[in-house]
């Protein structure tokens, strides 16, 4: 009668301790995967930032938000799922195991006789899924970068009506990617019915040595349905074992794809003892400054220093040498791939030189720290890089505390505060990706207006208006001379007709500086400049004539 009465309450007990070790048990065992999934999604993008422009300029923005969203949740799937599976049912076999074995270990070696043959197929299968989950994950990549490249140029789609192209390179790896799914299936369906059947076949071992034990008198039919129920029991562990095993190598594959690119090193440290800086006070100096991009390459048979046109193989600038006073504006000028934006490039050290020094008052680039060093340059190209955000925030990136007054006072000078206004809610409006909803002239006015708030002692102007219209480049240029007035400038042009008022110009070719001089003086030499300005220019044969007569 007491039993009765406690039979019930034990078994309602322990449904109540189940269900709450099993709320328990999925909210902290998800909680671990999802903060282990945020620290290591945090770690790569920290790391994606601090990649050297040289990798990421090879590397497709598709691949690497592929495996910041795609590689990076297939482990999140692992880590909130898989750990807590393996844990429960390895330790539901341990102690199912251990009943099974006390109870008769020689009936325990009949029924799991054939858990050693599974050892193979399952070895294979692992493999098996994790080249295939990897390609997989490689192919979702292609069709992230197919997705971002048609949306990015979504008007030039439209514009050349390559719509259905698109959409059959999409297609093309889209079907790709459902064929690698479909082997995953394949693989996982095959494991499932395999170890069904190895269980079937050791279920039968054991029933046929139990029947002849029975017979025999050394084993009690109660005995066996004791061990028979707890071997039940335990092949429903061995075979959930087997089914998170296949999830457990996708997520490898994708470990494997998110630490092979946390194994990128990172951009060049600062030296321990890096200097600051706050100013060029006196002069910037390339002195013997030679660079190449990777390795150089040299045509079978020929010496590792052999020299082609004068200029060894491999090599986008060799041998420059250059003072910059503080406050001098210097034009760079070449035929297109000259080495031009490489050249300032270096500047900032976005790479650094494979010879010879930068020296920034004496000081090489490389003993000062970068923070510092990027700090006194301002940069205006003709990639221009607006965020899908606030005019104002735009404005101030790389400085989001400066004042209103300050943004406002900054767009002015860049002859910008007028159209800001136009536009629906002034300062605080939503620009789009990449600015989307201005105009290219608008656009880089803004570019202009953040060099202009950063206030750096030195500037690059790396073909600041070369895609602009007449109008704008005129209503661009305005803000550039405010910008450039008291700075140490670089100006990058292919368009000479921006670079006649500079205190120099250098002329790059054949990876050296061919010529250094003023407009008019260059013209009179009749060299690599004048043979530019001449291409560039119907009625250049009449200023050459008019300034050879003044000379």
């Amino acid at each position: 009668a007491q039993m009765l009465i406690a039979v019930p309450i034990i078994i309602i007990l322990i449904a109540l301790i189940k269900g709450l070790s099993f709320f328990w048990q999925a909210y902290f065992m998800g909680y671990v995967g999802q903060k282990m999934v945020a620290d290591i999604r945090l770690h790569l993008y920290q790391h994606i930032l601090n990649l050297p422009i040289a990798y990421l300029s090879k590397s497709s923005t598709g691949q690497l938000m592929s495996r910041m969203t795609n590689d990076v949740g297939m482990l999140q799937n692992t880590a909130a799922n898989s750990v807590a599976t393996i844990l429960r049912e390895s330790f539901t076999i341990i102690v199912l195991a251990a009943v099974v074995i006390t109870r008769d270990w020689k009936l325990a070696l009949a029924a799991l006789i054939t858990f050693p043959l599974a050892i193979y197929p399952l070895v294979r299968f692992s493999k098996k899924m994790r080249k295939v989950s990897t390609q997989g994950q490689a192919t979702m990549g292609a069709m992230t970068i197919l997705m971002h490249e048609a949306i990015a140029g979504i008007r030039i789609v439209k514009a050349f009506c390559m719509e259905k192209y698109e959409e059959m390179r999409f297609s093309k790896e889209n079907e790709r990617f459902t064929k690698l799914s479909m082997k995953s299936i394949r693989v996982r369906s095959i494991s499932s019915p395999l170890m069904e059947t190895l269980r079937a076949i050791g279920l039968a071992c054991a029933i046929w040595y139990a029947a002849y034990r029975i017979q025999s008198g050394s084993l009690t039919p109660d005995d066996f349905m004791s061990f028979s129920v707890a071997l039940l029991m335990l092949y429903p562990s061995i075979k959930a074992l087997n089914g998170v095993n296949m999830n457990i190598q996708q997520g490898l594959a994708a470990a494997a794809r998110v630490f092979e690119l946390l194994d990128v090193p990172q951009e060049t440290k600062d030296k321990e003892n890096a200097k600051s800086i706050d100013n060029v006070h006196q002069n910037i100096e390339f002195k013997d400054v030679s660079f190449r991009y990777g390795e150089k390459l040299v045509p079978a048979g020929l010496p590792s220093n052999a020299s082609i046109g004068g200029n060894k193989q491999g090599w986008v600038l060799k041998d420059i040498n250059l003072k910059v006073k503080k406050g001098e504006v210097i034009a760079i000028v070449g035929t297109s791939g000259v080495g031009k934006t490489t050249f300032v490039n270096l500047l900032p050290r976005f790479y650094d030189v494979t010879e010879g020094t930068i020296l920034f008052d004496g000081v090489d680039i490389r003993d000062i720290a970068k923070g510092s060093l990027r700090a006194q340059i301002a940069i205006v190209s003709q990639q221009i890089i607006l965020f899908n955000d606030t005019v104002k925030r735009n404005i101030a990136y790389g400085d989001v505390d400066r004042s209103e007054a300050n943004i406002i006072n900054a767009a002015k000078a860049a002859n910008a505060d007028a159209f800001i206004r136009k536009l629906p809610q002034g300062y605080d409006t939503i620009i789009g990706e990449g600015g989307v909803k201005l105009s290219g002239g608008e656009r880089q006015r803004l570019s202009i207006a953040r060099a202009i708030l950063k206030n750096a002692p030195i500037l690059i102007l790396d073909e600041a208006t070369s895609s602009l219209d007449t109008e704008s480049e005129m209503e661009v240029q305005r803000g550039l001379q405010y910008l450039i007035q008291g700075r140490t400038t670089f100006v990058v042009a292919h368009r000479l007709s921006t670079v006649r008022n500079a205190d120099r110009i250098i002329v790059l070719a054949g990876g050296g500086i061919k010529e250094v001089g003023r407009h008019e003086e260059l013209l009179k030499l009749g060299g690599e400049y004048c043979r530019i300005y001449k291409m560039q220019f119907h009625g250049g044969s009449e200023e050459l004539l008019r300034v050879k007569a003044e000379g």
